[in-house]
């Protein structure tokens, strides 16, 4: 059993089967920027059979709610984020002209975050990095609130075409606390999120099952030949 598991370690190491191919693709980061305010988990999740460059893209934010010694409310503002390369992403069906069809209640797409689509707006305090950057602003800041400082999960579903994996997603948010109905930004978070998990295609599987038959059937036959 050590002697396959090796095997299979061997085959991702060696190019024969890639993680960069699989059907769920899952990366995290932990920001804990905001001290005591609270630690947020934020998953970046990646599913579907031509993913990637075409994906069902998930992002769950995840506050712990540990809002000690500072009790200030924190918001979410803007939710970007980057691929590999300097191609933008298309948050829609490839080729057409439309704001996404699954973006979140609430907020708009960040200007030039989208090759095909519209784009309705900067970020908040700053105009979007350049480079392939792309996501989403929050449209009402005071009424639509995404509480990083309580306890609860946020999730944000879409469709996102052009994905490329050859390094790891950044995030790019803007935080902001309220006085009334005065918004002040507080930060800009920005890092480097990292691979979680890889589950490969049925066709990676098949492919794994297959050679480690045949390396199975040849020890067999060379012990069965040594006798």
């Amino acid at each position: 059993m050590a002697r396959m598991s090796l095997i299979c370690v061997s085959l991702v190491l060696l190019g024969l089967v890639s993680a960069a191919h699989a059907s769920t693709i899952s990366y995290g980061f932990t920001d804990t920027q905001l001290g005591g305010t609270s630690q947020i988990t934020y998953l970046l999740g990646l599913s579907g059979s031509g993913c990637p460059p075409d994906c069902t893209t998930t992002v769950t934010v995840t506050p712990s709610g540990t809002p000690n010694p500072n009790t200030t409310p924190v918001y979410l503002g803007s939710l970007v984020f980057k691929f590999g390369g300097s191609a933008l992403l298309d948050l829609d069906a490839v080729g057409s002209n439309a704001l996404p069809t699954a973006i979140p209640t609430g907020w708009g797409v960040v200007k030039d975050s989208d090759v095909d689509n519209v784009a309705t707006s900067n970020l908040h305090s700053g105009t979007v990095p350049s480079g392939g950057f792309s996501g989403f602003y929050n449209t009402n800041l005071t009424t639509n609130l995404v509480n990083l400082s309580a306890a609860g999960s946020f999730s944000f579903m879409f469709d996102a075409h052009g994905v490329d994996l050859s390094s790891n997603p950044s995030i790019h948010n803007e935080y902001y606390t309220l006085d009334g109905s005065t918004v002040d930004f507080q930060t800009f978070l920005s890092g480097t999120a990292d691979p979680i998990t890889a589950t490969p295609e049925p066709s990676s599987l098949l492919l794994i099952s297959s050679t480690l038959a045949g390396l199975a059937g040849s020890t067999a036959w060379r012990r069965r030949r040594r006798s």
